[in-house]
Formats: C-alpha cells, structure tokens, sequence
C-alpha cells in the first residue's frame, strides 16, 4: 500500500488508542509506528529491483517478528511519556500499527511474507490497487481536519474513529468486489474456451471498479480487463507466450528463480539479443490501449550477464513510451464502461 494511507491510518489509530493520554502526540506517534515497516526500504531501496523483491516486505513485514520489535518500542514509548500511557496499552498500540500495516498490504498484489521465519511464501489477497484514491483521499481529509482540533479532543477521536470506520468500510467492499470479479472471470474463460489452469483478479490502479483478470497455463498468459459498473461488457482477452524453455536455457539460473517465485505462475519471458525481458504478468497492463507485449506490459524485468556476473535491471513506464494524461482519461473511459 502507498506510504500516504499507512500514514493517516496510523495517525487515526494513534489518536483512537493514545489521544486522549498524550493529545496530539498520539497522531504522530501512530503515523511513524504504522510507517515503520516500510523502514525495510533503506536497506532494500528501490533502484535494486533483486532486492526490492526478495527484501521489502519482507521480516519487517512478518507478524511473528513485528511482534517482538513492538515490545522493546512500546516499553521505550511508555518511559518517555513517563508512564501517562500504561505499557500494555502501548503494546496494543503498537501491534494495532504493524500488523495493520502488514495485513493492509496483504489486500495488494505485491506479496507480503507475512509469516516468516517459517516461510518464505509471498502472500496476497489481491483485492486493492496499491494507490486508490477513493480509499485514501476521503481519510486523508478526516485526518487532516482532526489535526487541527488542538484544544477539542473529544472531535479529534471522533473523526479519527470514523477514519477507521471508514477503513474497514472500504476494505469490506473491496471484498464483495473481489467476489464479483472471479465470478466474471471464470464466466469469461469458460465462454471465451480458455483453457487457464490458474487465474487471478485484481483492481486496476486508482480505483476498486475497473479490475483485471489474468489467466494462465504452462504456454500462455490472458490479460484482460473489465469495468463492474458495466458487467454487461465482454471480456477482451489478450494473450502471451509465456516461454518457459527462455527462462530453462538462461543463464541467470538464480534472477530467473527469484523472478518465478515472485510472479509465478504469471511470469513472461521474451529473449532480447543476450538479455531476457520478464514481465510480472500479475501486475496486469500498464498500457491498456496497447496489445503488444512490450508496449502494453511497459514495466519488467531484465536479466543479463556482465564480465559472468548475474545482473538484474528493471524497466519502468516514462513520458517517452507512454502518455500518462492519455493513460488517465483511457481509465476513466473503461470504468464508465466506453471503452472495453
């Protein structure tokens, strides 16, 4: 999930749990604890896509560790404040900002390793666009009034408890959502003859109503995309190779596994000369009104050798191959369900 929405959130759960103790200093507390796993980031980075995959949202995203950094913190915050909040209270406080961060991104298409040490497995329920306005836009402005509440407490925690309200509200629907989507889905496939032993859902981003299906089998991946305000529309499938043998005959045998496990079994594979493009079908299209695997799927992966060392870089959607003002009214145009 976008830092942004960790960030009120947290701050509506700090004034919930600790304003009425520490005033507005709840606010600021929740806003870093709920941040905090995200920390990862100055280890992993973004510029190192081998880590960014393997590292970030990983240990500081896993329930049973978040639960032992929260007691040395929550112990610390109590000191500080000078015993004004009980360290049980702070506990609660900080399990409610960590392991909300973890399951929020656990509703994302990216994968959160929620449980190790015990395994490495990437975990998602593919139900909320990793930035959706709708969801953190009308949160971003309770918060922001309640911020400025500094002598009425008793309207700070109430807006801060229907931020959460909220929340949660938003979150339920994104799962009837999810349900209405597979059930489109399945009923595409079948009537489209496609013969997908796997398939997955998920929002396109910016919204919960314009999704994506992905379908796939041990030759090819389906692509395609659908609005549900407009279930009447068919589904246009696109289809891609997968090349599985690509990915058998590189010679980056470590980057190619690291890649299957991340995207699996939704993973493409195009050769370029000495360099093999992966795309990480999972996240869908970047480029809707394209068809072409390299113009519509712009962001992937690039495996390569250098001097017999395994390198990995990554390829992400520009101004020069793709018009973002163009991008946006094409989204707007499929979830009113003009173009499909």
């Amino acid at each position: 999930m976008d830092s942004l929405s960790h960030i009120i959130i947290g701050a509506a759960i700090g004034e919930v749990c600790l304003g009425k103790k520490i005033g507005r200093w709840g606010m600021l507390l929740g806003a870093i604890a709920k941040s905090i796993p995200d920390f990862d980031l100055f280890f992993t980075g973004l510029s190192d896509p081998r880590a960014y995959m393997c590292d970030h949202r990983a240990h500081t995203h896993s329930l049973f560790i978040e639960a032992l950094y929260a007691i040395p913190i929550a112990w610390l915050l109590a000191k500080l404040f000078k015993q004004k909040v009980s360290f049980k209270r702070m506990l609660l406080f900080m399990l409610a900002c960590l392991w909300g961060h973890s399951l929020l991104d656990w509703c994302t298409n990216f994968g959160t390793q929620l449980l190790l040490p015990f395994t490495n497995e990437n975990y998602s329920l593919n139900t909320l666009a990793i930035v959706d306005l709708l969801f953190t836009l009308p949160m971003f402005v309770m918060v922001l009034m309640a911020v400025f509440y500094k002598k009425n407490a008793q309207r700070r925690n109430k807006l801060a408890r229907v931020t959460l309200i909220y929340c949660f509200a938003y979150l339920g629907l994104t799962f009837i959502n999810k349900v209405q989507a597979n059930s489109l889905v399945e009923e595409s496939l079948a009537k489209n003859n496609i013969s997908a032993t796997n398939y997955m859902t998920n929002p396109t981003m910016l919204n919960n109503v314009l999704w994506y299906g992905v379908g796939s089998n041990d030759s090819t991946v389906f692509i395609g995309e659908f609005s549900l305000w407009h279930k009447q529309n068919p589904v246009t499938w696109h289809s891609y190779p997968r090349n599985q043998h690509l990915m058998q005959q590189c010679k980056s045998k470590k980057d190619v596994e690291v890649l299957r496990w991340f995207s699996d079994p939704y993973t493409i594979a195009q050769a370029n000369g000495d360099t093999l493009n992966m795309y990480a079908a999972k996240f869908g299209r970047t480029n809707m009104q394209e068809s072409e695997l390299q113009k519509s799927i712009v962001f992937h992966y690039k495996l390569y050798q250098a001097n017999g060392v395994e390198m990995m870089g990554m390829e992400q959607a520009n101004e020069k191959n793709m018009n973002f003002k163009e991008s946006f009214i094409d989204l707007w145009e499929r979830i009113c369900g003009r173009r499909y």
